[in-house]
């Protein structure tokens, strides 16, 4: 897989070692306008602490799906954990390669096409859940996870089809299909729990921040370019104008109430028993 250059950018820019949500212990306290970067990456951190209180106490191997550029790992190593990490990405590879010097065994494939050489106490899936396709992903977990181990994930999963099409719905796995899957393939649920308010404020202040910053600095450089070099705007808006709108269609992923008519924000915990 090539490079994922909208995660690089991300992370380059939050300059945080995490790309998931952040959690927030008291949302009902956050004002989004006053929400800065910093806090983004605070509540980072927080979301990895409160994720790993679910890690039973028996496990001591994990392979840290979806690896990202390291920041769930760097926190995993640093609890005693044994990590090996997994994702399909060059950048994320090339991170893992720079920053561990080989103490963190680095897996460049999707979790699907994996085919494993050891079998792990647990699969760790923080935010890589909704990009793995269900029955295979399922699949592999079985013969990557020990017998009596785990599968921990932390993800938005829809639970509301109303047939609209809207960006939410096409963004994540059906719930009730990947409960049902879960159990046809020999992992029982045995935790969970509702983060779904616990996560808005990131895509708040997300939203905040870009009607804020970007908004205006696109109204601004349109207007300048209107009105001093009218033929390099049009030829920037026939180049990118379809781009641009359907991206700007996208930024309704952001608004937490629509997320919240479709999408829950979960953690499963499974555990490896026997097929149903």
């Amino acid at each position: 897989m090539p490079i994922d250059h909208v995660l690089k950018l991300y992370s380059k820019s939050i300059r945080s070692p995490y790309l998931h949500y952040g959690f927030w212990d008291h949302p009902e306290e956050i004002d989004p306008q006053e929400l800065t970067l910093d806090d983004m990456v605070k509540a980072q951190d927080r979301y990895i602490e409160h994720l790993a209180t679910f890690i039973p106490e028996d496990v001591k191997s994990i392979l840290d799906v979806g690896a990202g550029i390291g920041g769930n790992s760097s926190y995993l190593l640093s609890k005693g954990y044994q990590v090996d990490a997994l994702s399909p990405d060059e950048y994320q590879e090339s991170v893992f390669k720079d920053k561990y010097n080989g103490q963190v065994k680095f897996y460049r494939s999707k979790f699907e096409n994996f085919e494993p050489d050891r079998q792990y106490d647990m699969v760790f899936e923080s935010e890589s859940a909704c990009y793995i396709e269900i029955d295979p992903g399922w699949k592999t977990a079985q013969k990557t996870i020990r017998d009596g181990g785990y599968l921990l994930a932390s993800d938005y999963f829809l639970h509301h089809n109303d047939g609209s099409g809207d960006w939410h719905i096409k963004a994540s796995h059906d719930e009730g299909n990947y409960m049902k899957k879960a159990k046809e393939y020999g992992f029982k649920l045995i935790r969970e729990y509702d983060q779904t308010e616990n996560t808005m404020p990131t895509l708040d202040g997300a939203k905040a921040l870009i009607e804020r910053f970007i908004f205006p600095t696109v109204e601004f450089s349109s207007n300048y370019l209107g009105k001093n070099h009218p033929f390099i705007l049009k030829v920037i808006k026939k180049a990118f104008g379809k781009k641009v709108n359907d991206k700007m269609k996208q930024l309704s992923l952001l608004d937490s109430s629509d997320f919240k008519k479709y999408k829950r924000y979960m953690i499963y915990l499974f555990q490896k028993v026997h097929p149903s």
